[in-house]
């Protein structure tokens, strides 16, 4: 029985921060992999050539497959955004459609 007592806390205390990450807020999670290129607010670099993502036209569900997929005519993007899963990326798409000019 201590075994399984051992094997379960184990087991729980591993899933803990799998189970953070996936709950973590679209705006966290924007500023841990967007924020760098897109600004703070959204508002990109254009010395970089990094566009804004601040009242973009793309959809919710666009942004989501754009993050998770890539784009293959994209330099930066051409590629899925690494260690982003699908709902972290619905959760940062909701963030930047919330963010208004």
């Amino acid at each position: 029985m201590k075994s399984i007592c051992i094997l379960v806390t184990t087991a729980l205390l591993l899933a803990i921060p799998i189970f953070v990450w996936s709950t973590e807020g679209g705006g966290s999670l924007y500023e841990a992999n967007c924020a760098m290129c897109h600004g703070a607010n959204g508002e990109g670099n254009p010395d970089a050539e990094m566009p804004k993502v601040r009242g973009t036209s793309m959809t919710v569900e666009e942004l989501t497959v754009y993050i998770t997929k890539g784009k293959e005519d994209k330099t930066i993007h051409a590629i899925p955004t690494d260690g982003v899963n699908e709902s972290q990326a619905k959760a940062i798409a909701a963030y930047v459609k919330s963010l208004k000019d």
